[in-house]
């Protein structure tokens, strides 16, 4: 059996493990946090080290805003005997407060990424990674009113439903799948991933309560539209507990014309849901994107169409291009995250 049946069979193992799950993050940048969303992205960017930070406000006109904040960094580890291939290492710290009881999310995930070059051209690559994390989850219970407090006075008669706990911990799972490849001045890629392959018990009473799998679909290609123009449409399909999300849209990046400034923008749509516009600016390795969901749902006249404000800041260092995997081994310039690579034209102005 070859390397190429075994690769095709490890991807579509990750496909046969879906199986409905819970509830995730809601964000609408998903591509601005590439490795929570398939561990297999870790070091599958332009650049020898990547990392970023995402804020989001959601619903603050229809209750307690649900707030989430995030932070990542990758990087690429490059070995002589991987030949054309390298390791990705990764971290994620997450944040999220939602809701009127205060219900926390804390999460601190690692990731780990191998990324292998399928053809002597360099122009198709498998990535495959996998994501550790560590989650605690508490709620406040003064916050909280009760079905047993509703018979009087709830301020002043105490509830006897309280839960076990006030504060849970558990280790969560999750593997992922993708393929990039390049044709010309376009670049394709496609990626699966699966969380909670542990299913994990998460329940502040004493009872199981087992997270069913979460299962991701991505994908979409980048292209050159002008000298000065890039294009980069994509798709996300989620597929969790009774519960389907698709999210379609595009990013584009124009250069402007001034030295190392380059203006983003974007329209997105999520099914049923929300209308996505995305607006943005990068100066030489740092890049602001804005975006803001238009409520078109059922709750629209609840909301007065307003959804979710989400920001992200991204930093990339040291462009390296995997196309030139072979041509840095040798030179010996990409042993390690942080070493200087061999100046060539940029590809991608990727998100």
């Amino acid at each position: 059996m070859n390397k190429y049946k075994i690769l095709f069979i490890v991807f579509v193992s990750l496909l046969g493990l879906k199986n409905s799950s819970a509830q995730q993050v809601y964000s609408s940048q998903f591509y601005s946090m590439p490795i929570y969303l398939n561990p297999a992205l870790t070091g599958s960017s332009d650049y020898n080290i990547r990392s970023g930070v995402n804020y989001r406000n959601q619903w603050n006109s229809v209750s307690t805003p649900f707030v989430s904040q995030s932070a990542y960094i990758d990087g690429k580890l490059a070995f002589p005997y991987l030949g054309a291939s390298w390791l990705g290492i990764g971290g994620v710290i997450f944040n999220d407060k939602a809701g009127t009881g205060g219900l926390k999310t804390n999460q601190l995930m690692l990731t780990t990424s191998l990324n292998k070059s399928l053809n002597k051209g360099n122009t198709l690559f498998f990535h495959g990674g996998i994501g550790i994390e560590l989650v605690n989850k508490s709620v406040d219970y003064h916050k909280l009113v009760f079905g047993d407090q509703w018979d009087g006075d709830f301020f002043n008669n105490p509830t006897g439903e309280l839960p076990k706990t006030q504060s849970l911990f558990y280790l969560d799972i999750s593997l992922g799948g993708a393929f990039t490849y390049f044709r010309g001045n376009t670049r394709y890629f496609f990626g699966t991933s699966v969380a909670h392959i542990n299913q994990p018990s998460e329940s502040f009473y004493a009872i199981t309560n087992n997270l069913k799998r979460s299962y991701n679909f991505h994908g979409g290609l980048e292209t050159k539209l002008s000298p000065k123009i890039y294009i980069k449409p994509e798709f996300l399909y989620k597929s969790e507990y009774l519960a389907t999300e698709l999210m379609l849209g595009a990013n584009c990046a124009m250069s402007t014309g001034k030295k190392g400034v380059i203006l983003h923008y974007g329209l997105w749509y999520r099914n049923k849901e929300d209308i996505i516009p995305t607006v943005g600016v990068q100066k030489n390795r740092f890049k602001f994107i804005m975006s803001y969901d238009i409520d078109v749902s059922a709750l629209q006249l609840t909301s007065a169409s307003k959804g979710g404000l989400e920001i992200s800041l991204t930093y990339n260092y040291n462009y390296s291009n995997p196309r030139n995997v072979k041509r840095l081994e040798r030179k010996r310039k990409a042993k390690k995250i942080g070493d200087k690579a061999i100046s060539c034209p940029k590809f991608t102005n990727e998100d």
